[in-house]
């Protein structure tokens, strides 16, 4: 009798026990094979390239084989390429000055969009459509626009009665002109981050704030920024990495002249690779930025850390 009842029991629980091997091996039976495929169409361009970067190979040469050289394209890159300090230069200078004005502006944006406005819907829509159009296409409007003789901003400095240089073909003025460029185009990510932000903030402390005779300076920067400040810190994240890989818009603008004025190390790693066709070398090249990427990545979030937990 005993054993019969155990009998019973163990066939009432072997559905469940297969049920829930089914539930657990439902993810991987589904989600595998994708994650599968993914996984090898990253990891086979990461190993290729990276083996690639010990190598050289000069791809115009159809009889030219990988001959490995070890470290010396890292070496060359970093001891004895005047060049890349220059793309270094520039990289930094076009990261700086297009991040800070973008925060400081994209913040000042949010403010006003979120105080009650009429047509506060249009004016949200007219805001976020440089955000909305492509980095190319952003690119040829500005180049349009800069022309010194057509350009419509010439033709306004010209109603001042102010002479319009050649924005793109001077070293002075090409820098800035590409830095404007990349503000309009990205200020509205930055603002719309901040937006979301502003939107989701309690109202108690501002009213505790406004009781304590706090004023609007004071409650912006004792209670809005503290709050606000992770939003603050994944938009800055997001745009000095994106910054630093910027190709596009300075392909199209300038391809990094008037000189090297203009020549960030995404485009001198593009020039190599694509019209001196040195593989390995512009493969080297990639993977320093990567690692200065990387680097540069952690730190900011080692500081953003120590600074929420202050």
């Amino acid at each position: 009798m005993t054993t019969e009842a155990q009998r019973d029991s163990s066939v009432r629980r072997r559905p469940f026990a297969l049920g829930r091997l089914l539930n657990r091996s439902a993810p991987v039976v589904f989600l595998g094979p994708a994650v599968l495929v993914l996984a090898a169409l990253s990891l086979f361009p990461f190993v290729y390239s990276l083996w690639l970067s010990f190598n050289a190979w000069n791809l115009a040469d159809r009889r030219a084989t990988w001959a490995f050289v070890g470290l010396q394209n890292y070496i060359a890159i970093l001891t004895s390429d005047p060049l890349f300090m220059s793309a270094v230069k520039a990289t930094f200078i076009f990261l700086v000055a297009t991040v800070t004005v973008e925060m400081v502006l994209g913040v000042a944006i949010a403010l006003l969009l979120n105080r009650e406005l009429r047509g506060q819907g249009l004016i949200r829509t007219i805001i976020m459509l440089p955000l909305m159009t492509t980095p190319v296409v952003v690119g040829l409007i500005w180049r349009f626009m800069y022309n010194p003789e057509r350009g419509m901003v010439n033709y306004l400095l010209g109603l001042l009665g102010i002479t319009g240089p050649v924005w793109l073909g001077y070293q002075a003025t090409a820098m800035p002109a590409v830095v404007l460029a990349d503000v309009w185009e990205w200020t509205p990510f930055v603002a719309l981050i901040v937006l979301a932000a502003l939107q989701a903030l309690p109202v108690d402390p501002f009213e505790a704030a406004v009781i304590d005779g706090a004023s609007t300076w004071q409650s912006f920067r004792y209670v809005t920024v503290p709050l606000i400040l992770p939003a603050l810190l994944v938009a800055l994240l997001i745009r000095l990495m994106d910054s630093f890989k910027t190709f596009d818009l300075l392909y199209v603008l300038t391809l990094g002249g008037p000189g090297v004025s203009t020549q960030t190390m995404s485009l001198y790693a593009y020039k190599y690779g694509f019209k001196f066709f040195q593989m390995g070398y512009a493969s080297a090249l990639s993977y320093i930025m990567i690692f200065i990427v990387v680097i540069a990545a952690n730190v900011f979030l080692i500081l953003s850390r120590r600074e929420q937990r202050a």
